[in-house]
């Protein structure tokens, strides 16, 4: 019985990761932050999605840009993608050699299907003005991607904007009017706090008394604790005391994803692989777009040697978030793994030029390049490596005992 429990445990976890896809470079974007919408008045009368051809969409939708931006007293500084069959509205960060651009990226005949499905001519306005709330309230900076209080904070931007452009506060709340009581991930709000953040950005236009949601204010306080309890348990050392922090975190937040990731990479640590997967999955298919979740999940699967899954995964990392040398050390150890020295010296390479956060993390990057020289044939170029790894971290392991076996 139960070994019969154990299979059913095992399969559960197959079943999980296979739900999760890939992404193909080729048929999407370079993306570092996407927060995707689904999840005395100027008076401006919007133009409805249906009147648009393709060949305009990007024009129609630079002119409702200008309004937004016009309202608020800043410089239009976005740049515009219309794709088809994209099947949303995002903002997004794309990241260039020089930093970040802002893109606003869109399909306009999904807009058009539920503009629509709302009848509210001010829908696909509302729809950008919440996007473009991520950008101005610095949410797609961070790498992270959607989490409720952003979804709150770009609501009651998308309110403000929608009043001051004409829209009545009945108009303003129904661009959610597509969603039922309990809609939407864990990462975005259910309907009625979407509702009261809309309403409270748009008394805030009107210079309405400004109410206070206590059901927001609750939320947002609760996503304050548990992430500092997040941070806490990623500084803390003792497994038992990183545990409770993180079992902390998520009595606040249930669906809390990195700290679901988080305490994954603590069972991974005590090489309780299944149990590692388990919480690693949950928390990439809660949000798929992190990163960090997909390069923790390349963990476990390296720990346990599906190395074909981990470098999947890690790829995957590397897309969404270029910027990222703890990735690419994870793919290097992999190249490392399937004797690809040159490429793995390269990987090392990127890395160490993203100027990784601490000395640990640069000590384990040269040791990885420098066993990849050393198997290249390249001795002075590895002793340098091995020596300025030493100088930065003299206790790791790794590195020693990869030197007691030359």
């Amino acid at each position: 019985m139960k070994r019969n429990l154990v299979l059913a445990f095992l399969l559960i976890g197959i079943i999980a990761k296979a739900q999760i896809k890939h992404i193909d470079p080729n048929e999407v974007n370079n993306i570092s932050f996407a927060c995707n919408f689904f999840d005395k008045n100027t008076q401006y009368v919007p133009v409805p999605a249906a009147a648009i051809s393709d060949a305009a969409s990007e024009k129609w939708m630079a002119e409702m840009v200008n309004k937004i931006t016009n309202v608020v007293g800043l410089k239009n500084r976005f740049r515009l993608l219309s794709l088809k069959k994209y099947n949303n509205c995002s903002a997004v960060c794309f990241n260039n050699n020089i930093g970040q651009e802002r893109f606003i990226q869109f399909d306009r005949d999904f807009l058009e299907a539920f503009q629509k499905k709302t009848n509210n001519k001010w829908f696909v306005v509302g729809v950008l003005a919440h996007e473009l709330g991520h950008h101005f309230n610095g949410h797609s900076l961070d790498g992270i991607g959607s989490r409720p209080d952003k979804e709150i904070e770009a609501d009651e931007f998308a309110g403000f904007i929608l009043q001051k452009l004409g829209a009545s506060f009945e108009e303003s709340k129904g661009i959610f009017s597509f969603l039922n009581e309990t809609d939407g991930p864990p990462t975005h709000p259910v309907r009625y706090k979407r509702y009261a953040a809309v309403g409270k950005g748009w008394d805030r236009a009107a210079g309405n008394s400004i109410w206070v949601s206590l059901a927001l204010e609750n939320d947002a306080d609760k996503k304050e604790i548990a992430y500092q309890k997040l941070l806490a348990a990623r500084k803390e050392f003792d497994p038992a005391k990183k545990l409770s922090l993180i079992d902390e975190a998520l009595k606040k937040v249930p669906a809390y994803a990195e700290a679901i990731s988080e305490k994954g990479l603590i069972y991974l640590n005590q090489k309780q692989y299944q149990q590692a997967e388990n919480y690693c999955v949950e928390a990439l298919l809660l949000e798929p777009y992190i990163g960090l979740l997909r390069l923790n999940l390349a963990k476990v699967c390296y720990a346990q040697k599906q190395y074909d899954t981990a470098m999947q995964f890690v790829n995957d990392a590397i897309f969404i978030n270029p910027i990222f040398p703890d990735a690419y050390h994870l793919r290097a150890e992999l190249q490392l793994d399937n004797r690809r020295y040159q490429q793995a010296v390269s990987d090392c390479n990127v890395a160490l030029l993203m100027k990784p956060a601490n000395n640990y993390i640069r000590a384990e990057i040269l040791g990885t390049k420098g066993m990849a020289l050393d198997q290249l044939q390249e001795k002075a170029a590895a002793q340098e490596c091995f020596k300025e790894a030493k100088k930065l971290n003299p206790l790791s392991l790794r590195l020693l005992k990869y030197q007691k076996t030359k």
